[in-house]
């Protein structure tokens, strides 16, 4: 197709701009039906849960009965509470918490095998090793990647144990490597599920967290490490272990306002220990320190609400 001025051809391609091609299905339609369309390339938006919580009774099984599980998936059973109110992002030095890739070696469920189409695949994250993610955590912010060995219609991704949401992350047309950074709240015990339509590897880096922040408070967290290295601390922070279960955690000034009394939260993470004492010292100008003593070495998050 051509557009003509005078004696002046110009391919329309070049005259077109964007091209914004958005598929909804309809609600009706079989994931049979689905799959026939040819969507391409279209952006979803971060999949929030709904109003209410989810429970999951465990097993195996599908989802809403479209979908099968990955064969020998560990039954799941708990409960999530929704995201009611306003959320503060903690941002981490990234890390890998999936490689499907069987060269890689990553620990199950975490690694091999390769995403099976139409298998929801399910992904503890809070339970990850490697990548230590507080209790306190509602919504991961998410690198997704995909491996394609071919065309792949569409990767969807949501929070384990709600239904499926009828959106798409990623689309190919041909094989190659395709990534898009999503935001996903954290589902039963802290999972997300992963559904594609045909085989892929997949690799997902976690660059930071949300927790939820008081509308009368400001709440600044993070983790540390049991030898006393930061996971994620907020910008200036600093931490250091001072002995057996002996950690101390300082702030940068005007961190703290005059007159505030901030009350720490913290949770061990991986192992069990007893906090024995945590107290905040505030300097004058708003610096300070948070000390926290537990029984043992121990890597632990924290929160801290300042009024």
């Amino acid at each position: 197709m051509w557009f003509s001025h005078s004696k002046l051809r110009i391919p329309a391609i070049f005259a077109l701009l964007a091209i914004v091609l958005c598929v909804s299905p309809p609600a009706a339609r079989s994931l049979e039906q689905v799959s026939e369309i040819p969507v391409r390339n279209w952006p979803a938006p971060a999949y929030w849960m709904p109003a209410q919580p989810a429970d999951v009774a465990g097993g195996s099984g599908g989802v809403d009965g479209k979908f099968s599980r990955q064969p020998g998936a560990v039954p799941r059973f708990g409960s999530v509470t929704p995201i009611t109110g306003p959320l503060i992002f903690v941002g981490i030095t990234p890390c890998r918490l999936v490689d499907t890739r069987s060269a890689m070696g990553f620990p199950a469920p975490f690694g091999a095998p390769s995403l099976q189409p139409r298998v929801v695949r399910t992904f503890p994250l809070k339970s990850h090793p490697n990548c230590i993610i507080p209790p306190e955590a509602k919504a991961f912010s998410l690198n997704l990647l995909a491996i394609c060995p071919g065309p792949m219609p569409w990767l969807s991704a949501w929070p384990d144990g709600y239904p499926y949401p009828n959106t798409s992350f990623l689309n190919a047309t041909t094989a190659g490597l395709y990534n898009n950074a999503v935001i996903l709240a954290a589902g039963v015990n802290g999972g997300i599920d992963v559904w594609v339509e045909s085989q892929v590897d997949l690799i997902v880096d976690l660059n930071g967290y949300y927790v939820e922040a008081s509308s009368a408070s400001r709440t600044l967290g993070g983790v540390i490490q049991s030898s006393g290295t930061a996971q994620s601390l907020p910008a200036g922070w600093t931490s250091s272990r001072t002995g057996t279960g002996q950690y101390v955690i300082s702030f940068p000034a005007n961190t703290l306002p005059a007159g505030s009394s901030p009350a720490p939260v913290l949770t061990p993470i991986g192992s069990i220990a007893t906090l024995q004492g945590a107290s905040v010292v505030r300097l004058a100008d708003g610096s300070g320190t948070l000390t926290a003593v537990w029984s043992n070495d121990i890597t632990f998050s924290f929160v801290l609400a300042v009024n």
